[in-house]
């Protein structure tokens, strides 16, 4: 089953929250400190001009990947430790053999076109092989992707979270990097719909925006002078008499949104 539908990814909330989670305790507490930019993929291009695929999915990738690494080979690993990823394929409708299905197709015999008879000692020596050759690349391959993409949903959200993450962006990246030129329409849209259409730190409704001559001011929330980058997560929306007042030299945001009622 497609997790798009019009342009729009349905979500597992249970298992996309506990990963923004361990995603988030990552981002803010030393004990998880992980370095943004040493597991990021393409860094001199994701702080030199936006990117869909961002310095935060690749922190993403890493934390939900260690993770996994220990349901298929952690110390003192059981078979029974990947149950857990069998859940999650289960729970995002993806398509795969199980353990007894993939024994019977190693054991069957095409000349004859029947099945060998599988006992209870080749399935545990079957285990192992299955994990390792089948379903572990299975995961990588099709679950982390739609994991990735639903946690950094959540915390692209959470502007408090960027703020922190992009601080450490810029104490790895130790120097300034060049204002990008022009901003791509799709960052636009999506920067606007994130703050609702409003000023991220004031709350401005700056939905006329849209219908006059008036320009977007998009901002850096840790500054290019502070080392601050081009990356979509360092970035947000304000309106002109707050993109006017914050200094080059300060890092400013707000979880401030509006409520349903």
């Amino acid at each position: 089953m497609s997790h798009i539908i019009s342009g729009c990814h349905i979500f597992n909330f249970s298992e996309s929250y506990a990963f923004a989670d361990k995603v988030r305790k990552a981002i803010f507490e030393s004990e998880y400190l992980i370095d943004p930019v040493e597991v990021a993929s393409d860094i001199d291009n994701q702080i030199a001009k936006p990117k869909k695929w961002t310095i935060l999915h690749d922190y993403i990738e890493y934390v939900v990947s260690s993770d996994f690494s220990f349901h298929f080979r952690g110390v003192g690993w059981e078979y029974e430790d990947v149950e857990p990823i069998i859940s999650m394929l289960e729970s995002h409708q993806i398509t795969f053999i199980s353990l007894d299905e993939y024994i019977e197709n190693e054991f069957r015999d095409d000349d004859l076109g029947e099945t060998v008879e599988v006992n209870d000692k080749h399935r545990d020596e079957y285990k192992y092989q299955y994990v390792e050759e089948y379903l572990e690349a299975l995961a990588q391959d099709n679950l982390i992707p739609i994991i990735v993409t639903e946690v950094f949903a959540l915390l692209f959200s959470d502007r408090e979270a960027m703020k922190v993450f992009n601080l450490r962006v810029a104490d790895g990246i130790g120097e300034r990097t060049k204002r990008h030129g022009s901003w791509p329409e799709w960052l636009k849209r999506a920067l606007y719909c994130r703050e609702k259409g409003l000023c991220a730190i004031c709350k401005t409704d700056l939905s006329s925006l849209l219908h006059t001559q008036g320009k977007l001011a998009i901002d850096h929330i840790v500054p290019l002078a502070l080392n601050g980058v081009n990356d979509p997560t360092n970035l947000q929306i304000l309106c002109q008499s707050c993109n006017s007042k914050k200094s080059g030299d300060v890092v400013e945001t707000s979880n401030a949104m509006p409520v349903f009622w």
